[in-house]
């Protein structure tokens, strides 16, 4: 009997991830009422249900098959030619087809939400009426429920604009409920999903008691995380047009407030930057996915002659960011030689490119990486071999010997407190009259700056004067510190940046010369370096939106209800 009870119990919770074919799915109460019972009742299924909204987090390792969204955008060229991602670079997603289109997950992570929280309600759920989470736990089973549910919101507001916030569960026999709640546009959503951060950040605890334990669980720096991030996007020219500096200034506060109590929050920078790509749940994560163990992002990404397929190629426009080690701002390449690019024989890049980027003749795996023309790693050399000069280091650990098949736990980060720390900076810069003279706007970048092995702001007279040039500062900054994360993209479209969004991406041509002999005889090998045109890109103003699924605009518009699609679609 009791096999009986576990089988239904599961079958149910099957069921109900089965039937998910409307977009603002229904309550999974049915007539098998004693089977919803049962999972609630249960201490294993009950937080259990929760836990399968985690599944909904998205993984940038895999972004689109084996594509990172870096290769939608001026950062990377994915070099598989029979990628979907390549229809982000090329204005072919439409509103039938769009490999991106997360609208219909969003929606079930969202039910999940819904449901455990009602379970979870004091005065009618059924966890409070069979005790099947301790008293003690719900708080926090509260907090991660209303996180995850404002996360899912937000993954919906920054592609598609107007969209539908819900925050109950949904009658399964009152259909026209579904077609009663109202579409909100960016602003009124962007105020719910920051209720939901502002409740959840209530109930979840500051520290983590097991942190191995309850890894890839938020704690209350997420929700204050997401809020950061969900209003600097409300306050960016896409969302602000009117550039009103309240936005700003709330999005100032949000970033400041995790800033001001970090140590609380047991947040810090690293010092090594490339560990905080190899360490999973480190000081510097606020949070993160689930931390599996797998060996597909170095089996997509190692070069050709280490086993790997080499898919994701950085651009020349992303390897021309980094300044030189040690340098101040307003001489960012100072002792570049172009004869060495890599600073492999004199004066070195900054930190943060060699925790990003493979590049010809580095060492890498106890071997040369060989990106120039005719070298084992070189272009054209196959089909996905580099198509810029460029390999990705960044996420990669060398360690990992896929000839053996071994693997290593990766998690994908979805929060870091460098990020927080760019807010903060960026929205500052919108509030100030003019950065000229704040130290506070210049000790966050020094922050950054010190890390990376750049020279510090020193005093007012190196400060940045320029509200403009500070803003383009930050930005590069960003593009920096947060190359390859999922970022870039995002930030291309809420900066309204249609000159990096339309540009042409570049890489480099290598050739190995040789040089005449030494002494032995042995020749001598030098590399001459060419830049060249990877591909034309094309952007419609219209794609900084998504458009809403067509499905959807018919489903409402059958009942009679239209609601807005983005513009241009």
């Amino acid at each position: 009997m009791k096999a009986i009870k576990i089988y239904l119990i599961f079958f149910f919770v099957a069921l109900v991830f089965q039937n998910c074919s409307d977009l603002l799915d229904r309550d999974p109460e049915t007539n098998t009422t004693l089977e919803y019972e049962g999972i609630f009742k249960n201490t294993h299924s009950a937080p259990g249900f929760l836990n399968r909204a985690y599944n909904y987090l998205p993984s940038g390792f895999s972004f689109m098959g084996d594509a990172m969204l870096a290769s939608a955008c001026d950062e990377a060229k994915h070099s598989d030619a029979g990628s979907l991602i390549h229809l982000l670079n090329n204005n072919a997603i439409s509103p039938t087809y769009n490999p991106d289109n997360v609208w219909d997950n969003m929606y079930r992570g969202i039910r999940i939400c819904n449901i455990f929280l009602k379970e979870l309600d004091p005065n009618r759920g059924l966890i409070g009426k069979y005790n099947s989470i301790p008293q003690a736990d719900r708080d926090n089973y509260k907090g991660q429920a209303l996180f995850l549910r404002a996360f899912f919101h937000f993954e919906l507001i920054k592609r598609y604009q107007n969209i539908f916030c819900v925050s109950k569960v949904l009658d399964p026999l009152q259909e026209e409920e579904i077609f009663d709640i109202p579409q909100s546009d960016f602003q009124d959503a962007a105020n719910f999903i920051a209720n939901d951060c502002d409740s959840a950040a209530k109930y979840l605890p500051t520290i983590l008691k097991d942190k191995e334990a309850n890894a890839g669980r938020p704690t209350k720096a997420a929700p204050m995380a997401l809020k950061s991030r969900l209003l600097l996007y409300a306050a960016s020219p896409l969302n602000n047009p009117d550039r009103n500096v309240e936005l700003w200034a709330k999005a100032e506060k949000a970033a400041k407030d995790v800033y001001d109590n970090a140590s609380s929050l047991g947040l810090v920078l690293l010092s090594d930057y490339g560990k905080i790509f190899s360490t999973p749940y480190n000081e510097e994560v606020i949070f993160a996915t689930k931390a599996d163990n797998i060996n597909t992002i170095e089996q997509n990404n190692f070069p050709i002659s280490y086993q790997g397929k080499g898919l994701t190629n950085p651009t020349q426009e992303l390897v021309d960011c980094y300044a030189m080690v040690s340098s101040t701002y307003a001489s960012p390449m100072s002792g570049y030689v172009a004869t060495d690019p890599y600073g492999l024989a004199g004066k070195k890049r900054e930190a943060r490119f060699y925790a990003t980027i493979l590049f010809n003749n580095q060492d890498f795996k106890g071997a040369k990486v060989e990106s120039y023309v005719g070298g084992k790693d070189g272009l054209y050399s196959t089909s996905t071999a580099t198509k810029t000069g460029y390999y990705l280091r960044k996420f990669v650990m060398p360690d990992v010997d896929l000839t053996l098949g071994q693997t290593v736990r990766h998690s994908w980060i979805l929060f870091r407190y460098a990020e927080i720390i760019l807010n903060y900076a960026e929205a500052r810069n919108e509030v100030l009259d003019s950065p000229g003279s704040d130290k506070l706007l210049h000790d966050l970048l020094n922050l950054i700056r010190l890390r990376a092995g750049l020279r510090n702001f020193r005093s007012s007279s190196e400060y940045i004067k320029s509200k403009d040039e500070m803003r383009e500062y930050i930005k590069l900054e960003r593009r920096k510190e947060l190359a390859l994360e999922e970022h870039r993209f995002w930030d291309l479209r809420r900066w309204k940046d249609m000159s990096a969004l339309q540009a042409a991406i570049h890489g480099v041509k290598i050739q190995k010369v040789q040089n005449g002999s030494d002494s032995l005889g042995n020749p001598i090998y030098s590399f001459t370096y060419e830049s060249f045109k990877v591909e034309d890109r094309s952007f419609d103003e219209k794609f900084l939106w998504y458009p809403i699924p067509r499905a959807e605009v018919l489903k409402y518009k059958n009942k009679g209800v239209v609601i807005k699609q983005n513009a241009g679609w």
